[in-house]
């Protein structure tokens, strides 16, 4: 639905990607804040260190090719700018095998990532396997963030909640590297990219951000994080959701943003301090 698009198809009416809260366009620079995005264990990437869910590497580019589709015909415009992301060898996706025989690590590193940019694309066809070492353990290489850091969590998917390894708790590394996470930091390094989050995708980014850090920090599970960002049926509003429609109700209109997400803050703890209660329960 962008302008240009290889198959001459109609442009989005409203600017509005396939998935909701997401902008035509802006698929490549999603794509490569998810690498950027993608901290190694201890800090910011300084090289070509791998982060923390194995992104790979992905970057932006321009190129120039006489067949792009141009509705003028002049050879002005005759380039795209895009992704480009480093080829990974593998043996497939997690489409073409159970989940059961994936690490309980790997499957939580990709939890945190989607958790963290409230992914609205996360099915099993972009997970790609391949096996390391001498003892082959599989390891799983998250690919496809055209549709990270949307503007609302309408459209919040992760395939792997359903995995039994969601249900496993953080390890202590895990943990570690939840806590490191600042959100404010990520904004002000895809600025310093080229990439200014709108307000929308910013907030998003903040909320989610918080929420995974507040979650692991009760010693919840990755199914219970990312339940409260997905919806359960297409028609009914995510936890998550609710919160911020809470959150508004209760500020003036007006306030700040700091005040209305400390609202948000506010209302997120009562939530997580019931579900741990609940837990703990059972």
């Amino acid at each position: 639905m962008a302008e240009n698009n290889p198959r001459g198809l109609p442009l989005s009416s409203d600017g509005e990607g396939l998935k909701r809260g997401t902008r035509v366009g802006e698929g490549a620079l999603r794509e490569v804040a998810a690498y950027i995005l993608d901290h190694p264990i201890g800090g910011h990437r300084s090289s070509d260190e791998v982060g923390f869910a194995g992104v790979p590497p992905t970057v932006m580019v321009r190129c120039l090719y006489e067949g792009f589709n141009h509705p003028n015909g002049n050879g002005s415009k005759n380039y795209k700018i895009g992704s480009l992301q480093m080829f990974v060898k593998n043996y497939g996706s997690c489409e073409d095998m159970g989940p059961h025989a994936f690490p309980v690590e790997e499957v939580h590193k990709i939890s945190v990532l989607d958790i963290r940019l409230a992914n609205a694309d996360r099915h099993a066809g972009n997970i790609l396997i391949y096996k390391e070492g001498e003892e082959g353990q599989f390891v799983l290489v998250p690919i496809d963030h055209g549709y990270c850091l949307p503007e609302n969590f309408e459209d919040c998917t992760f395939e792997w909640l359903y995995w039994p390894q969601a249900r496993q708790p953080f390890n202590s590394e895990t943990i570690d590297y939840i806590k490191s996470l600042d959100a404010e930091e990520d904004i002000a390094i895809l600025r310093f990219y080229g990439w200014e989050l709108s307000p929308e995708c910013s907030r998003t980014l903040r909320i989610s951000t918080m929420l995974l850090k507040k979650g692991a920090e009760r010693g919840l599970m990755p199914y219970d994080i990312g339940s409260i960002l997905c919806r359960e049926t297409l028609k009914k509003e995510s936890k998550i959701e609710e919160i911020i429609c809470k959150a508004k109700d209760s500020v003036l209109r007006g306030t700040s943003e700091t005040a209305f997400l400390e609202s948000v803050y506010e209302i997120m703890d009562h939530h997580l301090d019931e579900l741990s209660d609940k837990i703990a329960s059972f």
